[in-house]
C-alpha cells in the first residue's frame, strides 16, 4: 500500500512536540557527554524515531537545520542521502530484519560498523524495534553494543510492546518519551494543521499516539471506515485489508476499534465490566492467532459475533 510522504519520520523536517528530549541529548553530546548507547522508550507512534531523526540532522547538515525552530531545510543534500539509507555515517537496522538472525548476518553487521566511514565524524547505529528481536537477536545485539569503538553510538528504540532483558537496558540511558494528555493533544492538533488533514477520528482519545492517530485517521478516510459504525463490519473490512496488503497497521487499527467499542459498551453499562473484560481478551487473542497462524478471517468474524450474541 502507497501512504503518504508524512508516515515515514524521515520526512518529518518539523520536530512537533519533544524540544526538551532534543535539547537534553544534544546538550550532551556537545558536551561530549553522550553515552555510547542510549535506548529511546516509549508507545509506538510517541515521536522516537522523528526525534532522533532530528538529532541527527542537527550534527550531519547543521548548516540547514534551525535550532531554535527544529526543522531543516528542504535544501538539505543531507537529506536525500539520509532517505535514501545511502550516509554511511548512520545504519539503521529494523527489528523486523532480525527476526530470525544467523551467525552471518552479526559477522556482516559487525564488519559493516568496523568500515571507516566516508567523512570523519562519529557514527550512529540505529536498532529500531528492539521489542521485536527474539532471544538470539538480543543476545547479537548485546555483543555488539559491548564493544563499541571510538566514534560509534548505538540508539535502540524500544516501542514497549514486550518487557525487555535487563542486560540490555541496564548498558544503555534510557531516553523515556511520555507525552501527558495536553501533549498528545497539542502534537495532533499541529500536524492536523500542518499536514491539513481531513478529521475522521476523535483526537481525544487517549489510546491514540499523535503517529497512529495520522496513521489509522488516514486509512479510515481511504477506505470509508467510520469508527462508531458496524463494530464487525469494520473488523471484517480491515482483516480483508492484512489479508491483501499484509500490513500490520489494519491490524493495530482493528485493535483500537475494538478496543474503543468495548470503552463505549462499559461506559453505556452495556454489560459487566468483567464480562466486558472477558469478550474483549476473547477478541483480542484471536485477533492475535489471526496474524500468527493464519486462521481463515469468516471463521474468526463468526466467532466474534457467536460471542457477542452469546453474552
Amino acid at each position: 500500500m502507497n501512504y503518504p510522504f508524512f508516515f515515514d519520520s524521515k520526512n518529518s523536517l518539523n520536530l512537533f512536540g519533544l524540544e526538551e528530549n532534543f535539547k537534553f541529548i544534544s546538550s550532551l553530546y556537545l558536551s561530549h557527554n553522550l553515552p555510547k548507547v542510549l535506548m529511546f522508550s516509549g508507545n509506538k507512534g510517541s515521536g522516537k524515531s522523528t526525534l532522533i531523526n532530528h538529532f541527527l540532522f542537527s550534527i550531519f547538515d547543521a548548516e540547514n537545520y534551525n535550532i531554535d525552530k527544529f526543522y531543516l531545510s528542504k535544501n538539505s543534500l543531507f537529506l536525500n542521502q539520509f532517505k535514501n539509507d545511502i550516509f554511511s555515517n548512520i545504519i539503521y537496522i529494523s527489528g523486523a530484519d532480525f527476526k530470525s538472525v544467523k551467525v552471518e548476518d552479526i559477522r556482516n553487521l559487525k564488519s559493516k560498523i568496523l568500515q571507516s566511514s566516508i567523512i570523519n565524524k562519529d557514527r550512529f547505529i540505529i536498532f529500531d524495534d528492539i521489542d521485536l528481536f527474539n532471544p538470539n537477536s538480543l543476545n547479537a545485539l548485546l555483543k555488539i553494543i559491548e564493544e563499541p569503538t571510538k566514534k560509534n553510538f548505538f540508539l535502540l528504540i524500544n516501542n514497549k510492546s514486550k518487557p525487555l532483558l535487563e542486560t540490555i537496558k541496564s548498558r544503555a540511558l534510557e531516553i523515556k518519551v511520555i507525552l501527558n494528555e495536553s501533549q498528545r493533544l497539542a502534537i495532533i492538533d499541529k500536524l492536523v494543521t500542518f499536514f491539513k488533514l481531513e478529521l475522521i477520528l476523535e483526537p481525544k482519545s487517549s489510546l491514540l499516539t499523535p503517529g497512529n492517530f495520522v496513521k489509522f485517521n488516514h486509512i479510515c478516510r481511504e477506505y470509508n471506515i467510520i469508527p462508531t459504525n458496524d463494530f464487525l463490519e469494520n473488523l471484517s473490512l480491515l482483516l480483508n485489508l492484512y489479508k491483501k496488503n499484509k500490513d500490520i497497521l489494519f491490524i493495530n487499527l482493528a485493535f483500537f476499534i475494538a478496543d474503543s467499542y468495548f470503552k463505549n459498551l462499559k461506559d453505556q453499562n452495556l454489560f459487566k465490566n468483567n464480562k466486558i473484560y472477558e469478550i474483549k481478551n476473547y477478541i483480542f487473542d484471536n485477533l492475535n492467532k489471526f496474524m500468527l497462524y493464519n486462521i481463515n478471517q469468516n471463521s474468526l468474524i463468526n466467532a466474534v459475533n457467536n460471542k457477542l450474541n452469546y453474552e
